[in-house]
């Protein structure tokens, strides 16, 4: 008979203190990170504030975000270093372009992929890599290969349709037989490795890294397959707007349920601007020409975008996180940017790039111009998010040093 059931016995009421070796210890709440991305950047002068620090007037893009300016970090002077063009783009979260990949450790990985590998054996999805529409490829393997890009449909299926009986039965042995074929593969090429030359090791290397990719996500579908997936109703949508709401709406589901950490959205090149009252097109309206009309419908499709941003912090603010002090948002870590600083100049420089959350040391609006002049790489943003994460590197592609956030 333990103590409490002999008190019991007594006849006595006494209520019994919960000792400290009683309790569950609290775990550490989940990181989290959500990049919402466009393909053109925004128009410097109704993005970026005039002043620096806390104290800074906000402008008529930002004005959506106001609420929330005491847990908002706007950079201003940070990019990738590179020159100017459309085909910049795919390197957004990378800092390095395919084509150079080959002379980097981690190839042009992205700040997602990265992410994802550290977190594979805790979600059911490493990341999610969602659009409304055809997109930039930003997200990638540190192979070299493009992550799939989702949309709205395949994001439902993906996240809240579970396997019936005998489509899981028919995915086990998919993965049984693809799960073979990967070892008999790795055997085949770590065999004939030795005899390479070093430019070929590099190359072969990479591959088996793949393979071994290939191998631990089977697995990780594996352990998930039986556990059932969040319930969401998929409503039915007839514009852009309510089509993103659905996107942000899975989503907040998707990390809430911990169904992944990571995630970017990105919003189409081919913007579909009727939606929202304009007439041109998206790319037109970078090329405005200082026109105040075209400026002014510029204008409207990047707030239209930075409204959504705002709807989607709103929902991880008002939910508490699981036996935690704060809301989820506390530890979401929301990132808007783009690859590119201006479409009207194809700038690739000074990128429009806020943060938003995360428990960050926020500061307002933030000058990261160096002594020398120079931009500050955002790759050292990147390498700073990678720590908040618990993933100690001293590097992460082409950063050279980090970003007190």
């Amino acid at each position: 008979m333990n103590r409490r059931n002999f008190i019991k016995a007594t006849g006595f009421s006494l209520p019994l203190p919960l000792l400290a070796f009683n309790r569950a210890p609290k775990q550490k709440a989940p990181m989290r990170l959500v990049v919402v991305g466009n393909p053109y950047g925004m128009h410097p002068e109704s993005f970026f504030p005039k002043t620096f620090g806390k104290d800074y007037k906000t402008t008529i893009e930002l004005q959506c975000l106001d609420w929330i300016r005491d847990e908002m970090t706007i950079f201003s002077h940070i990019d990738h270093k590179m020159e100017s063009g459309h085909n910049k783009e795919s390197a957004f979260l990378s800092g390095i372009l395919k084509r150079d990949a080959s002379q980097y450790p981690d190839g042009n990985i992205s700040l997602d992929q990265m992410i994802g590998e550290y977190l594979r054996s805790e979600v059911r999805f490493p990341t999610l890599n969602v659009s409304a529409g055809p997109s930039i490829q930003e997200s990638w393997s540190r192979t070299g290969v493009p992550t799939p890009i989702l949309n709205t449909t395949q994001m439902y299926n993906k996240l809240f349709n579970n396997s019936s009986a005998s489509e899981k039965k028919a995915e086990l042995e998919v993965w049984q037989r693809n799960q073979e074929m990967l070892k008999v593969l790795h055997g085949q090429h770590a065999y004939s490795f030795r005899n390479l030359g070093q430019d070929d090791k590099v190359q072969m290397d990479q591959y088996l890294s793949s393979l071994s990719d290939l191998n631990r996500e089977i697995n990780s579908m594996r352990k998930w397959q039986n556990k059932a997936k969040p319930k969401f109703n998929m409503p039915s949508f007839i514009d852009y707007e309510q089509e993103y709401n659905t996107i942000f709406d899975m989503l907040v589901l998707g990390l809430q349920s911990n169904s992944t950490r990571v995630a970017t959205v990105t919003f189409p090149g081919q913007f579909k601007t009727r939606d929202i009252g304009l007439a041109g097109n998206y790319h037109s309206y970078t090329h405005n020409g200082k026109k105040p009309d075209a400026v002014n419908g510029l204008q409207q499709i990047e707030i239209f975008q930075l409204k959504q941003v705002s709807r989607f912090i709103k929902k991880l603010k008002a939910i508490k996180e699981p036996g935690q002090n704060g809301s989820m948002l506390d530890h979401t870590i929301v990132m808007f940017g783009s690859s590119m600083g201006y479409g009207g100049t194809h700038s690739n420089r000074n990128l429009p790039i806020l943060l938003v959350g995360g428990g960050l040391k926020h500061k307002g609006h933030v000058d990261m111009k160096r002594k020398n002049g120079e931009n500050t790489m955002l790759c050292n943003l990147y390498l700073s998010i990678l720590h908040k994460f618990g993933i100690e590197r001293e590097s992460f592609n082409t950063s050279v040093g980090t970003v007190d956030i």
